[in-house]
């Protein structure tokens, strides 16, 4: 009878053990999760403040170029010109916009995988509205040069120097191609390497760090 209760006993005890045990492994997995998940958020920060200067100057860009081409109606290029970084203001505009909507919509408390995946949203908008944000530069520099000209001497470029703006057009177009070409050619599945570093190149540091606390998390939940 006494060695009975004695087991019953002891496997009660065993069992308050392990209660005890799963609550304290829970909260121990809360505090690793919640510390990790604040440095993620500290990370986006910078992304973050990063596309509301891109809007920023997108609207500073906008309101610039619709002052000089309302100026310049009258000549076709430089109002061609004024158009064109128009656009590319409202193209800067939205593309910081919709990458900030996509942030504000990351859910900290749903399971790490789903913050895997919006994330990863996150970082395919940003690469791409990135890389045609940037290479939009390649043709714009020559009306970019344009304007600042005429804003800061009063020198038309196009009427004074064609050649000019012809050869510069040029330029841009082969540095369009040569860049094109680049990444496809990096992207051989023979230079893993190199992907690898163009891909950390075009998604920053902010994205990268995120990622890599999130894999923390998924790496200390399995173990």
């Amino acid at each position: 009878m006494d060695t009975s209760m004695e087991l019953d006993e002891l496997k009660t005890a065993w069992r308050t053990l392990d209660r005890r045990l799963e609550r304290q492994n829970a909260l121990n997995l809360q505090r690793f999760v919640d510390g990790r998940l604040d440095k993620l958020r500290s990370r986006l920060r910078p992304l973050y403040w990063g596309q509301l200067a891109q809007m920023m100057t997108g609207v500073l860009l906008v309101l610039f170029a619709v002052g000089f081409w309302t100026r310049y109606r009258e000549v076709t290029h430089l109002l061609l010109a004024g158009i064109i970084l128009h656009v590319y203001g409202v193209l800067m505009i939205i593309c910081g916009g919709v990458t900030l909507g996509l942030m504000s919509r990351i859910d900290y408390a749903a399971p790490v995988l789903a913050i895997q995946k919006q994330l990863a949203t996150v970082r395919r908008l940003y690469i791409r509205s990135g890389t045609l944000v940037g290479l939009a530069w390649w043709l714009l520099w020559m009306p970019f040069m344009m304007v600042l000209l005429m804003v800061l001497f009063g020198a038309d470029l196009y009427a004074d120097a064609p050649s000019v703006i012809y050869s510069g057009s040029a330029v841009g177009i082969l540095g369009l191609i040569a860049t094109w070409w680049f990444h496809r050619w990096s992207r051989d599945p023979r230079r893993p390497r190199l992907a690898r570093f163009v891909d950390d190149s075009m998604t920053g540091d902010s994205l990268r760090e995120a990622q890599a606390h999130l894999d923390e998390i998924a790496r200390f939940e399995r173990e």
